[in-house]
Order: structure tokens, then sequence, then C-alpha cells
């Protein structure tokens, strides 16, 4: 009897052995299958914010301020400063965004170079702020009241959502509008 009893306990912790390793396989593939989909969604997310900001081109500004053609001189000689920059940062930023992603899924999770990715994150998001303000200002200078006013909803979605310019997100125009965070 004692024979069986060993054999019927072996089996049973050989059952919960293999149940375990099932459960740990199908959660590592599982894993992976959710790091590989998120990744490809920053990718995803990437190419819109490029789609989005082409919407704010010297055609859309002229369109929604309806600048003069001094002032959209003005405008021309602005843009092509400001666009590579944020750009740039832009693709950095997802790039980033996507590497700190792919650290967080590892097997074995390097939590000092995540630090290194959130601060020069940071930094970044920082640096577009500052070209984009430059830009904000450097438009309103051209800019007549009226003009001032509609930059201010025209740039209020990214500040209000915290969005790079372009992108739709919580809030709106509508959300910003209520805020009245600038004031003429």
């Amino acid at each position: 009897m004692k024979l069986e009893n060993k054999n019927s306990v072996m089996f049973w912790a050989i059952v919960v052995l293999a149940v375990m390793n099932i459960t740990t396989i199908l959660t590592i593939v599982y894993s992976r299958y959710r790091a590989v989909e998120s990744v490809a969604l920053v990718g995803t997310s990437e190419q819109q914010t490029e789609e989005e900001a082409e919407k704010f081109s010297g055609r859309y500004f002229r369109d929604q301020l309806n600048l003069s053609s001094e002032q959209m001189q003005q405008f021309k000689e602005i843009n092509p400063v400001f666009r590579p920059k944020a750009r740039s940062i832009t693709i950095e930023l997802a790039e980033k965004r996507r590497m700190m992603l792919v650290e967080m899924a590892a097997a074995k999770t390097d939590t000092a170079r995540l630090n290194e990715l959130s601060d020069s994150i940071g930094q970044l998001h920082s640096d577009l702020k500052r070209f984009t303000y430059q830009y904000y200002l450097e438009i309103k200078a051209i800019c007549d009241q009226e003009q001032q006013k509609k930059l201010v909803q025209i740039f209020g979605e990214m500040f209000a959502t915290d969005s790079p310019l372009g992108s739709s997100g919580k809030g709106g125009q509508r959300g910003w509008q209520q805020g009245r965070r600038f004031s003429n």
C-alpha cells in the first residue's frame, strides 16, 4: 500500500507541475504577443501623428487664420524653421517610447535603462514644448487680435491634452475653450 500511496502522490505532483509549466509557457507567449502588438500600435500612432500634423501646414494656417499675402510671406519664413525641429523631436519621442515599451516587456527588465529612457523622453518633451511656444509667439506676432483668438483655439487642443500638434485627445478644442487658459 505504501507503494500505491507514493505513486498516487507522485502522479498528482507531476500533474500539478505540468499544469504550472503549461500556464507559465502560455503566460510568456501571451506577454510576448501583447508586447509585439503594443509596439505595432506605437508605430501606427507615430504615423497618425505625422498625418495629423500635415493638416497644420501653411495652407491650414492661411485658411484658419485668414492670413493676408503679406502675413503668409512672414509665415513662410517662420514655418520651415519649426516644422523639421518638431517633426524630428516627435519621431525621436516615439522611438524612445517604443524602446521603453520593449524594455518593459523584456523578460529581464533593466530599470536603470527605463530611468534613462524616461529622463530622455522628459528632456525631448521639454524641448518640443519650448520650440512650440516660440513658434506660437512668432505666429502671434504677425496676427491681428481676431486672428490671435483663432490661433489660441488652434494651439489649444495641443496644450490642453498635452498632445502633439494636430493630435486629438480628451478635452479637444471645446475643453480648451471652456478652460480659457490664454487671455488676450
